[in-house]
């Protein structure tokens, strides 16, 4: 299974020292690791803002400007799930951050081959737990549906904070994950009507109904009318479909992930274009 990773320092000499140890701690833990490295933030932020991502590693001290704890901070108000690794040859900058040793590790520059090998076990283990896969995946659901809401939200203005209280948000079945995907269209096709202009943009961008039912309420509804049942031959909670067809494995997840994050970021590209400029001047 592939293993998407990010690393971020500027120090290229130091990196190629120690990569081969990250290659081989995720290799050893049945991993397919891709892995890019950059020196600077701003091309690891687009990269990271476009794409799913497992795990990203960061310098405490980084070129213009910017530290990697306050890069870190940015990441997670910009509500990215991924692991982190945060490191630094400073004993002080290792207490800027707290660490829970689930989704974000602190380690010394020294001890970050330990510390690679420790977050490799762990990825071993979580993404083979179907408990814990469908929570991240429930997470990522949820957070697909608020940018749906953000959208839709965008295009009442002043009044979006009230609309998302009274009606999105109390609207029931009325307002299910599908139901907000034709408001968007509905949204779109406005907006194609009073601007041809954005067409082209629509085009590009591949905001597709079908891949959102496919990828995405499929998928979803698999994994809500999932039920756990004990494996006595292997002593495990295991997740069991009622789709013959699907075998929650860590391939499965990882696949549904991406999708997600594909939709996600199609839909954060839409957002860009500020439609109520357009729908409601």
């Amino acid at each position: 299974m592939k293993f998407r990773i990010i690393w971020i320092d500027d120090s290229k000499t130091w990196v190629r020292s120690v990569r081969s140890s990250l290659e081989d701690a995720f290799i050893l833990n049945k991993f397919d690791p891709v892995i890019d490295v950059f020196q600077e933030v701003d091309p690891a932020r687009e990269v990271i803002a476009n794409n799913y991502v497992d795990l990203i590693i960061v310098d405490c001290n980084l070129p213009n400007g910017m530290n990697g704890d306050e890069f870190i901070k940015e990441l997670r108000s910009n509500r990215c799930f991924a692991h982190i690794i945060f490191y630094s040859n400073a004993e002080k900058n290792l207490q800027i951050l707290i660490e829970d040793k689930h989704f974000l590790h602190i380690t010394h520059r020294d001890n970050i081959s330990d510390t690679l090998d420790i977050v490799a076990e762990q990825a071993f283990r979580k993404y083979r737990h179907p408990a814990f896969m469908r929570g991240l995946l429930i997470s990522e659901f949820i957070d697909l549906e608020n940018l749906m809401e953000d959208l839709i939200v965008q295009c009442f203005k002043d009044e979006g904070g009230y609309f998302r209280h009274t009606i999105l948000n109390r609207g029931g079945e009325s307002y299910s994950l599908s139901s907000k995907d034709k408001f968007i269209r509905g949204i779109i096709n406005d907006v194609k009507e009073k601007d041809k202009s954005f067409n082209q943009q629509f085009e590009d961008i591949g905001l597709s109904g079908r891949f959102f039912q496919e990828k995405i309420i499929k998928r979803r509804n698999i994994l809500a009318h999932a039920r756990p049942e004990y494996d006595s031959e292997n002593g495990k909670i295991i997740l069991i479909s009622s789709s013959p067809e699907v075998n929650f494995d860590g391939d499965w997840f990882h696949e549904t992930r991406e999708y997600i994050h594909t939709y996600k970021n199609k839909l954060r590209k839409i957002i860009d274009l500020d439609l109520h400029l357009i729908v409601n001047p």
